[in-house]
């Protein structure tokens, strides 16, 4: 009993110091549900829909028109990509958070904005609704 005893009081503080898993984003790409840290659509328009973006979590909408919405805070990064592009993401960006619309013309519309929210070179229109004003737009 008492090296039970002592091996758990030697396993417990190893367990409080493990590294945490990296939280999953998930989201619904064209109608099916997918989750991940990367979620990726297609070279053509796509309808992209997702919670909250961990830091380090990234969602590219590629090629196409893309339909974008982020129901939930942005600390990771979405990217339009090429095609004209509409992004929402009403919760805002936190301070690491990045919304990029990449090539050709885009429509971005932004919460409170801690973060970086970028048109892109194409004339875009971006709204935020508080905090860093948008740049390429």
């Amino acid at each position: 009993m008492r090296s039970f005893c002592a091996a758990t009081l030697l396993a417990a503080p190893l367990a409080l110091i493990a590294t945490p898993a990296q939280a999953l984003t998930s989201c619904t790409v064209n109608g099916r549900p997918v989750s991940g840290t990367a979620i990726s659509g297609t070279a053509g328009s796509d309808s992209i829909v997702c919670g909250a973006l961990a830091v380090g979590d990234t969602v590219n909408g590629l090629g196409g028109s893309d339909y974008i919405v982020i129901n939930g805070f942005v600390a990771g990064t979405v990217d339009g990509g090429t095609g004209g592009d509409f992004i929402t993401a009403n919760a805002g960006t936190t301070a690491t958070g990045r919304i990029l619309g990449g090539a050709d013309s885009d429509f971005i519309s932004v919460g409170p904005n801690a973060g970086t929210v970028d048109g892109g070179p194409a004339p875009d229109f971006c709204r935020v609704a508080s905090g860093n004003p948008p740049v390429n737009c």
